[in-house]
């Protein structure tokens, strides 16, 4: 559902880096006898290559948020659903309403986010070393 969901606004961010590339290139490329993989290879690529890096480190920090929306509407609050579409947003809900338990649920939310920073800083100290004008920081 995520990718399907997010397949929109990634085309549209891709053909916007695809757009800012000259056409002059695509036609002198053309003139010296360039087929369309290699237009594609040495001309199309290149330039994605820091929006590819940009949009892998911001959609890294996402990787342990559950869509809350989406699987509590489906499931709701059925405890024989709750092994196989337990994901960790429904966990802290459930911790808080059903069990009350303030602590435990900030605790696992914190953790949530901590883990999601350490992973966007990761995979950004990865990018500065490969790429270093793609890095955010």
């Amino acid at each position: 559902m995520k990718i399907w969901q997010s397949a929109g606004f990634g085309s549209i961010v891709y053909m916007a880096a695809i757009a800012g590339i000259h056409p002059e290139i695509y036609e002198s490329a053309s003139m010296d006898g360039a087929s369309r993989w290699q237009k594609i290879r040495f001309i199309t690529l290149p330039p994605l290559k820091p929006t590819v890096i940009l949009l892998t480190i911001l959609s890294v920090g996402h990787i342990f948020n559950g869509d809350f929306g989406m699987i509590f509407a489906i499931v709701g609050r059925n405890p024989a659903l709750y092994p196989t579409t337990d994901v960790i947003d429904t966990f802290v809900f459930r911790g808080l309403m059903d069990l009350g338990d303030m602590g435990m649920s900030s605790a696992v939310a914190l953790l949530q986010s901590v883990l999601g920073f350490l992973l966007v800083v990761t995979v950004n100290s990865i990018a500065k070393k490969t790429a270093p004008d793609s890095a955010i920081f």
